[in-house]
């Protein structure tokens, strides 16, 4: 682990190393880095793994003029890359996560090799969503922030209750994880994530041409009226693989079955 000072605050980073092919990951939060171990030591035999906090989320505190946007964040990702001098990765974001990957493979093709997409649909289909699933309060500006902060160990327990199938057996390691993070001073900022996501229209994110790959869990019963081919309004080429019985983190629920969709479309 490091820190990274960046334009959009400070980035704790994880960084195996090497000359293999880079692929970035970032935690979906309340999710943190440490979620993420499993997957990362199954990737790193084959692949140079980079995975960070995003900026207001684990343990990666925003600077005061971060405004959560999707060029923001998109551009936080390139920024990482640069310090890492890394010329191209493939990016593995999941949810709302995938839209800054979007953004950095519209905005720099040179630089994102690879999409490798979890439950991202459509930025309507988002907004759909977020209109069903997020409590109105965190829409409003300070407001929301100011409640989110105080109830935020609450918000981070009740959203694994949607994102996860019922009666998942790894539900409780989950919150646990999270639940650390925040006690131990990590952030879950998803009040600013929530508007930040609202500034950006629709229509930025289209005709994308990087190879993408879009898996999602048939068992997430927070997107249960979620489709998910809608992200071939951004990505037309994306291709789809649905994991059955797996809630809202294919990457982090089912990591064998993951890992063996990912690498024959990485290496292609």
């Amino acid at each position: 682990m490091q820190l990274l000072q960046t334009q959009a605050g400070t980035i704790r980073i994880l960084d195996t190393g090497g000359s293999k092919q880079a692929i970035i990951l970032v935690p979906d939060g309340p999710c943190v880095l440490e979620h993420y171990r499993e997957i990362i030591q199954l990737l790193e035999p084959d692949f140079r793994v980079i995975g960070f906090d995003l900026p207001g989320f684990g343990f990666s505190y925003p600077s005061f003029k971060f405004d959560f946007s999707v060029s923001q964040m998109g551009e936080t990702v390139i920024e990482v890359m640069d310090r890492l001098k890394l010329p191209f990765a493939a990016l593995a974001f999941t949810c709302a996560n995938g839209f800054f990957a979007m953004y950095a493979a519209q905005h720099y093709p040179d630089r994102v090799s690879h999409l490798v997409l979890g439950q991202t649909p459509s930025f309507q289909a988002m907004r759909q969503w977020d209109r069903q699933i997020i409590p109105r309060v965190l829409h409003i500006p300070y407001v929301g922030q100011l409640l989110a902060a105080g109830l935020v160990r609450q918000l981070s327990a009740k959203w694994y209750d949607k994102a996860l199938p019922s009666r998942s057996e790894q539900k409780s390691s989950f919150v646990h994880q999270a639940d650390q993070a925040l006690l131990s001073g990590g952030c879950f900022c998803l009040a600013s994530l929530v508007q930040g996501l609202n500034r950006t229209e629709d229509s930025s994110l289209q005709n994308i041409t990087t190879p993408t790959l879009m898996i999602y869990g048939n068992r997430d019963r927070s997107h249960q009226h979620t489709d998910f081919t809608s992200v071939s309004v951004h990505v037309p080429e994306a291709k789809m693989i649905k994991f059955d019985g797996c809630g809202h983190f294919p990457d982090l629920e089912q990591p064998q079955q993951y890992i063996q969709s990912i690498k024959p479309f990485l290496r292609a």
